[in-house]
């Protein structure tokens, strides 16, 4: 199925239908460090073992960095 992923077009070679969260630990996402967005809507992380992904959905995966300090 072919993905866009923060901007880019993927193939991935899996069935036609992927749970959100198997397919953030199989592109090497750590869950609990990004925010995801799917066609234009944020996805709750509490969904995310529901939500299936389809061939042509669009995927934004912001990923959470910590670190630095203010003085």
């Amino acid at each position: 199925m072919q993905l866009k992923i923060n901007g880019e077009i993927k193939t991935i070679n899996n069935s036609n239908e992927e749970l959100l969260e198997a397919l953030l630990e199989n592109l090497g996402y750590k869950p609990q460090l990004v925010v995801v967005e799917l066609n234009g809507e944020i996805i709750s992380p509490e969904v995310w073992t529901n939500t299936k992904i389809k061939h042509g959905d669009c995927l934004e995966v912001v990923t959470i960095v910590g670190g630095g300090s203010y003085s």
